[in-house]
């Protein structure tokens, strides 16, 4: 598996940290502190550091796992540390061999303090880049577009993502296979698993009518709670197909609609879909954003929330679809983010409220040169009680 960064972004990568002043970048995935950029970067999917030499371009991989960083890593140089007496003494001599004296090196967010620590020990000499704001926000829009191998990643979750969503309303019609909220979650997360999904892209969310005017109810699914409850009620899921996820919520009306249960569903619907019409025509995403949350409020309710986000190696890639801010404070700091082709994104606007249950709509949407193409099928499910 070739890394995700095509060469045409890496190079523009090299070109950044160097207009940044840096000579290395330095990033590291461990259990505690994950950095899904290192596999973006390289190919490999967890447990090493990855040392950017941006002076010379090249790339050294120092992976836990040797053999499985053979496999699937795409760099200049892999560390085997069986070649030293562990990964923290193999990280230390790299490092001592590739960053010389009075380097400029940049961390990324995730960094923890104790690995500062080891480097300014090992090289102390070296100039730490207390900016990681800034390489993160780059990374982040490396990523936000997608290349094409990306998009054929995707596709698979995509695929398994609709059998599912075809699949559910059966299944909820007959109670002796569904019952409880974990019912349902256990089914979608089983089924994806049937189709050929490598796992989840996120811990599935299910919510009754009890629960579902909560946005991430706590716990994701209840195993004892029923399902079947008269209201508006949801699952949210996402699928990993072959490393990129999708991201799905399907909105539920179970039994018969009261005047606001109708209210909502026909504005969530109407959000959703105008949002995605005002993608054919809009140069920036708050544009999009800005429908949504307009006819959400003209009918009297709120949305406490983004109007959506990008999908990829992580649920919640870049970009956001938001509002322009109103606070001088986030203002200092935005930038209005152009629509451009490549982006993965989801349109999921959403209503909330304690007496009827919470209904969100959520589908992908792939921005092509032709404009939107929304690749998934949710839609509203109506099930007789």
């Amino acid at each position: 598996m070739p890394r995700f960064v095509t060469k045409e972004k890496m190079e523009f990568l090299y070109d950044e940290l160097k207009k940044l002043d840096l000579n290395i970048l330095y990033i590291t995935d461990t259990e505690a502190h994950r950095n899904v950029n290192l596999q973006y970067l390289s190919g490999h999917p967890e447990d090493a550091t990855l040392i950017i030499d941006v002076q010379n371009r090249e790339t050294t991989l120092i992976p836990w796992d040797y053999q499985l960083a053979q496999k699937y890593s795409e760099v200049d140089q892999i560390v085997n540390m069986a070649d030293f007496e562990g990964l923290i003494s193999a990280s230390v001599e790299t490092f001592k061999k590739v960053v010389k004296s009075e380097d400029k090196i940049g961390v990324t967010q995730s960094i923890p303090y104790s690995n500062i620590q080891t480097i300014k020990d090992v090289t102390p000499n070296v100039e730490i880049m207390w900016s990681p704001k800034k390489i993160d926000s780059l990374l982040e829009k490396l990523r936000e577009t997608k290349s094409s191998y990306e998009l054929s990643l995707l596709k698979k979750s995509i695929e398994i993502s609709n059998k599912v969503v075809n699949e559910m309303e059966e299944v909820l019609t007959s109670t002796t296979k569904i019952s409880t909220e974990m019912d349902l979650a256990v089914f979608v997360e089983g089924r994806m698993r049937q189709l050929g999904a490598m796992g989840v892209g996120f811990e599935t969310l299910v919510a009754s009518s009890k629960r579902s005017w909560q946005i991430h109810q706590y716990p994701r699914a209840d195993p004892e709670l029923s399902f079947y409850r008269n209201g508006l009620a949801l699952i949210d899921f996402g699928v990993n197909g072959a490393g990129l996820t999708s991201d799905v919520t399907v909105p539920f009306v179970m039994g018969k609609m009261n005047k606001k249960m109708e209210t909502i569903v026909e504005t969530v619907k109407q959000a959703h879909d105008e949002a995605i019409e005002k993608l054919k025509t809009a140069q920036f995403l708050h544009e999009v954003a800005d429908v949504a949350f307009g006819i959400i409020e003209s009918a009297g309710f709120s949305m406490p929330h983004g109007l959506g986000h990008g999908i990829g190696l992580t649920v919640h890639d870049s970009p956001g679809i938001r509002q322009k801010p109103t606070h001088e404070t986030q203002l200092k700091t935005w930038v209005e983010t152009p629509i451009e082709e490549g982006m993965v994104i989801t349109i999921e606007p959403g209503i909330y409220e304690k007496d009827v249950g919470g209904f969100r709509l959520e589908n992908d949407v792939i921005i092509t040169s032709k404009g939107p193409e929304v690749v998934t099928n949710s839609r509203p499910v109506f099930i007789d009680l």
